[in-house]
């Protein structure tokens, strides 16, 4: 799949097949957020792959999970390393887009593997880090869902082109 047609098929799903996804299918999701930018080249990311009796208990702690995916990725930044190698803006701004882009690597590589993803930003923090045994300096920043999807959605309305560039020196028509 061109990465073009994987990134304008990519969806949010939300309901999935009871289905385990292979090891190996979330080892390649990771490598591929591995090899995302980082700001300072910091690299805070910290992922809990979840599956299990661990995942029932997230579910109640995330008004944002809706469906019972067969793994959740806890998407964490070590504030601590992200602060010692970036200062401020690193544990800050950068550990943050870091963990972003990291996840839309596992989002679009999913979606070439014919798998789906869910962002799932509501959920409470210091539950799921007690419940993961994730320690202070490690901050769960977002969950991805992974699984099967049972049906693929329509693709969401976008804005037209023109609404959303300026060109700033650049020749205009």
């Amino acid at each position: 799949m061109e990465v073009t047609d994987a990134i304008k098929k990519r969806r949010s799903i939300r309901d999935y097949k009871e289905q385990e996804v292979p090891k190996e299918k979330i080892e390649k999701l990771i490598e591929a957020a591995r090899w995302a930018p980082s700001g300072s080249n910091i690299q805070p990311w910290r992922i809990k792959v979840v599956k299990g009796e661990k995942l029932n208990a997230i579910k109640k702690f995330s008004p944002g999970l809706l469906s019972k995916p067969p793994v959740i990725l806890v998407m964490c930044a070590d504030k601590k390393e992200a602060e010692n190698k970036g200062g401020k803006l690193g544990r800050d701004v950068l550990s943050v887009m870091d963990i972003a882009i990291a996840s839309q690597n596992i989002c679009i590589q999913a979606t070439d593997m014919e798998l789906g993803t869910c962002y799932i930003g509501s959920f409470n923090k210091d539950a799921v880090r007690k419940l993961l045994n994730i320690p202070e300096h490690i901050v769960p920043e977002l969950m991805l869902t992974v699984g099967v999807p049972k049906h693929e959605p329509k693709p969401p309305s976008k804005k037209d082109f023109k609404e959303i560039v300026e060109w700033v020196g650049w020749d205009n028509e």
